[in-house]
């Protein structure tokens, strides 16, 4: 049974006893001349919380533990299996009923945090794209550097502080990827001096390099 098929059969059988409820709070909702589409559930939830305090001898059940609730229902019909049982069905709905918002709050909250790793995994697609498009520029004009830690070291700095990456990168990038002065076999291709010159040199490719 689902959730909005038991609100309507708990709220029919606390209706079908109206006529004893003297002085309770009014249960105003004829559930046989409605379906389940049309069945106002918050409405009768509201009016069965109302006359469930007045059975319980509280006067609302909003700021009352729920393992008062029941002991308040277990002691006080004892012997008066009927409404104990009513009740019990009553306090068991309204578990159902928080199991579901928890659900649906969790299914929110997972929805939220997909939501926000799709962002994040766009965000970093796209600045690899723009890494790599400026790493091939530079390797383009064979720079003695690894450019694409140049680009993404750079990158990181300016989530930091826009201004100083490129006022780095356009007076010493070694800073971000140092200028390489041996190659793959360890054999020295760049004199100190001459790496100092690359430096430079990159520095102000890098400073007319656009999109």
């Amino acid at each position: 049974m689902s959730i909005s098929d038991k609100v309507i059969h708990i709220y029919q059988r606390f209706y079908a006893q109206k006529g004893v409820l003297n002085g309770a709070p009014t249960l105003t909702i004829n559930a046989d001349s409605l379906g389940v589409a049309e069945f106002p559930t918050d409405k009768a939830m509201t009016e069965l919380d109302g006359v469930a305090a007045y059975l319980m001898g509280l006067p609302g059940l909003k700021n009352i533990p729920f393992d008062r609730q029941v002991k308040i229902v277990k002691e006080s019909y004892q012997g008066q299996a009927f409404w104990q049982e009513l009740l019990f069905d009553y306090l068991s709905l309204k578990l159902d009923l928080e199991e579901e918002q928890l659900q649906k709050k969790s299914e929110e909250i997972a929805d939220k945090v997909r939501m926000t790793q799709y962002q994040i995994n766009e965000h970093e697609a796209h600045e690899e794209e723009i890494i790599n498009h400026y790493a091939a520029k530079i390797a383009k004009e064979k720079f003695h550097v690894d450019a694409v830690s140049l680009i993404r070291n750079y990158m990181k700095m300016i989530r930091k502080d826009p201004k100083r990456a490129w006022e780095v990168l356009t007076t010493n990038p070694a800073y971000f990827s140092p200028i390489k002065v041996t190659d793959e076999r360890g054999k020295t291709v760049l004199s100190p001096s001459q790496a100092t010159a690359e430096n430079a040199r990159l520095a102000k490719f890098l400073k007319t390099l656009k999109g």
